[in-house]
C-alpha cells in the first residue's frame, strides 16, 4: 500500500478495509502456519480441513503459550541487541534524504554486533549454558513472544505518532484507523540521535539487508513507516515464515543429488548476487551523481527533480544502465531468485516450506507497483523518461 491520493469516501473504505484485513490476518496466517507445523505435521491442507470442519476450536483449543521465562528470554535479546547497537564501534552513514528534506546519521555497525552474538552464543552452547536448539525446541512460543512485543511496539508508535508527531515532515497520519495503524506513523522514529527504531528492529530481529548501507536505498528503508507492516514484518513474520525450512528439514529430512545440490547453490549464489549488484549500482550512482561505469561503459542515467516537505527542491539521476538497464527491479529479481533456491532443498513432500518463496514472489511483483506509483508521484516526466529507455519490470518482454 502507498499514500492515498484520492480522498473520494470510496478510496478510504477500500484502504481502511485492505488494512484491516492485513492487520487481522497477518498474526491469524502466522499462528495457522506454527500449528501446521505442531499438530499436523506440517501439511497445510490437513490444517485447512480441520479449521474447515471447526473454524472456531480450530484456534481456541490450540492458544499459544507466552511464559514469564519467554518474555525474560525475549527481552534480554532485545536489551542485548539495543545495547550492541548503541556501543559497538562502527563508521557512521549518512543515508538518503527524507521526504522532509533530512539526511540522518547511522551508526553501521550490524555485523561486527552479529559477531559478537554468534561469538557469546558457540560460548554458551559449549560451556553447556545454553542448548544451542533452545529456539526450535520453543519455536511456537518464541513466536507467541515476538507477536506480543510486535502488539506492544504498533501500539506505542502509532500513539506516539498521533500525540506526539515527529514535526518533521516525515510524519504521515491520514486521520483513518486502520490505514494509519498498518501503514501510518512516523518514518523514523528516534531515541537520540543515532538510535533509530526502524533501523534497530529490521536490522537486529528482522533482516541481515538491514546491516548493510543497501537497505537505506531500499523500500523498506527510505519509505516504510514504523508501523504494524514494518514492526509486525520484521518482527514476527520474517524471522517467522522466513525460517520455515530448516524447522521442516529438522523433521522430515530430505536427501538431494549431487546435481540438484549444485543447481541450488547455484540458484543461490545467483539470486544473491543479482540482488546486492543491482542495489550497489544504484547506490554508487548516487554517490557519484551518475559519473561512473558500468561494464567498461558510461553509466547512462535521467536527470530528475523532487520536491521535500521543507518547499526544497532536489536533483537526482534515475540510473538506466547495468542491470537498471535491462528490468527497472532487478533486485527483486534476486530476491525472488534466492529466495526459491534456499527452499528448494526441502523436496516436495510439503507445501510449508515453500511458503517464503511463494510470499517473496507475491510481495515483489506488489513491490513493483508500489514503487512505481512512488517514483510516478515523486518524479514526474523524469519518470516516464525512465520507463522509456526501460520498459520492462521484472522479466525482459514478458513483465
Amino acid at each position: 500500500m502507498y499514500e492515498p491520493k484520492a480522498t473520494s469516501w470510496t478510496s478510504v473504505v477500500v484502504n481502511e478495509f485492505v488494512s484491516l484485513q492485513l492487520v487481522a490476518t497477518s498474526p491469524i496466517l502466522d499462528w495457522f502456519v506454527s500449528i501446521s507445523y505442531d499438530d499436523f505435521d506440517s501439511s497445510l491442507s490437513s490444517a485447512a480441513k480441520a479449521f474447515l470442519s471447526e473454524p472456531i476450536s480450530f484456534f481456541t483449543s490450540r492458544l499459544p503459550t507466552v511464559t514469564a521465562t519467554a518474555v525474560a528470554a525475549y527481552l534480554s535479546w532485545v536489551v542485548f541487541q539495543a545495547c550492541l547497537y548503541v556501543f559497538v564501534p562502527g563508521p557512521l552513514h549518512q543515508a538518503p534524504r527524507t521526504p522532509g528534506g533530512r539526511r540522518l546519521l547511522y551508526r553501521l555497525n550490524g555485523f561486527s554486533a552479529w559477531a559478537v552474538t554468534v561469538a557469546l552464543a558457540a560460548y554458551a552452547s559449549y560451556a553447556g549454558f545454553v542448548d544451542p536448539a533452545v529456539i526450535a525446541k520453543h519455536w511456537t512460543t518464541t513466536i507467541a513472544t515476538a507477536m506480543v512485543y510486535s502488539f506492544a511496539l504498533i501500539g506505542i508508535f502509532y500513539i506516539k505518532a498521533r500525540v506526539v508527531p515527529d514535526n518533521k515532515g516525515d510524519t504521515l497520519l491520514t486521520g483513518h484507523f486502520w490505514y494509519d495503524l498498518f501503514n501510518g506513523g512516523e518514518l523514523h522514529p528516534r531515541t537520540g540521535q543515532l538510535f533509530d527504531w526502524k533501523h534497530f528492529n529490521a536490522s537486529r530481529t528482522g533482516g541481515i539487508l538491514a546491516w548493510t548501507l543497501i537497505f537505506f536505498e531500499t523500500l523498506d528503508g527510505a519509505h516504510e513507516r514504523f508501523s504494524f507492516y514494518n514492526i509486525f514484518g520484521f518482527a514476527v513474520m520474517m524471522p517467522h515464515l522466513w525460517t520455515l525450512q530448516t524447522q521442516y528439514l529438522a523433521t522430515h529430512p530430505v536427501r538431494l543429488s549431487t546435481p540438484a545440490v549444485v543447481l541450488v547453490v547455484i540458484g543461490f549464489a545467483v539470486g544473491w548476487t543479482i540482488n546486492h549488484i543491482a542495489n550497489e549500482q544504484k547506490a554508487a550512482s548516487r554517490r557519484t551523481n551518475g559519473k561512473f561505469r558500468i561494464g567498461g561503459q558510461e553509466a547512462k542515467t535521467v536527470e530528475a527533480k523532487y520536491h521535500t516537505a521543507d518547499g526544497k527542491t532536489h536533483r537526482t539521476i534515475l540510473l538506466c544502465s547495468g542491470l537498471w538497464g535491462i528490468v527497472r527491479h532487478p533486485n527483486y529479481v534476486g530476491s525472488i531468485t534466492y529466495a526459491w533456491a534456499s527452499c528448494l532443498p526441502c523436496g516436495s513432500g510439503h507445501l510449508l516450506p515453500y511458503l517464503e518463496a511463494i510470499l517473496v514472489t507475491g510481495i515483489c511483483i506488489h513491490r513493483c507497483f508500489r514503487d512505481e506509483a512512488r517514483c510516478k508521484a515523486k518524479y514526474g516526466e523524469a519518470w516516464a523518461e525512465y520507463c522509456q529507455h526501460v520498459k520492462s519490470r521484472l522479466i525482459p518482454g514478458v513483465f
